[in-house]
């Protein structure tokens, strides 16, 4: 949205100094003062717009850095590690649902800073597209939601499929294609998991 008002400031100040010009060769100096002003309010504009744009970038990113030092550390390493056992059905839901909450913060800090690619396309984006469809497809996204009588996960849902569109399109025939290849290697998922 940022960017798109940049534009059309751009646009306004481009504008406005057509009619500057135009004024300042004909010696309007009422009009071309009128004009220049304009001109220097709309490069104001924009360079706050820019200066919010890139402050929230910023902010983004250094979020980013704090849930890739929570990813890193030793007690969710110690999550990742018991939250399934390959080969089995069992889950450890306490430890899932740990895990979940963690890309639960990552999908909603992407969903308020807007399309910052870096985000989805991060280590943790990758992590949390596989986190989301292993759950998922196992029926554990279901069962907390019935657990909790909510609609748990959501921003976290959202992601995956913004990741799932950006990996692959929108043709469900190549999304159904992408899951059924991450699908077929979940359990070497799961196993370098415990060995991390």
């Amino acid at each position: 949205m940022k960017i798109a008002l940049r534009h059309t400031l751009g646009i306004v100040a481009l504008f406005t100094l057509v009619p500057l010009i135009n004024a300042a060769v004909h010696s309007r100096w009422d009009a071309a003062t009128t004009y220049a002003t304009l001109l220097i309010g709309f490069m104001a504009g924009d360079m706050v717009v820019w200066q919010g744009y890139l402050i929230k970038k910023q902010l983004a990113f250094s979020t980013y850095l704090e849930l890739d030092r929570e990813w890193n550390s030793q007690e969710m390493i110690e999550a990742r590690k018991t939250v399934h056992a390959p080969g089995s059905e069992e889950w450890n839901l306490s430890r899932l649902e740990a895990i979940l909450e963690f890309f639960e913060k990552l999908a909603s800090m992407f969903k308020l800073s807007g399309d910052m690619p870096f985000i989805y396309q991060s280590t943790l984006g990758w992590y949390a597209a596989q986190y989301f469809l292993f759950a998922d497809n196992h029926g554990q996204i279901k069962y907390l939601r019935q657990l909790w009588d909510a609609d748990v996960y959501q921003d976290l849902e959202d992601l995956f499929t913004y990741y799932l569109q950006h990996e692959v399109g929108r043709k469900q025939e190549a999304q159904d294609r992408w899951k059924a290849r991450h699908l077929a290697i979940e359990e070497k998922f799961w196993q370098q998991e415990r060995t991390d």
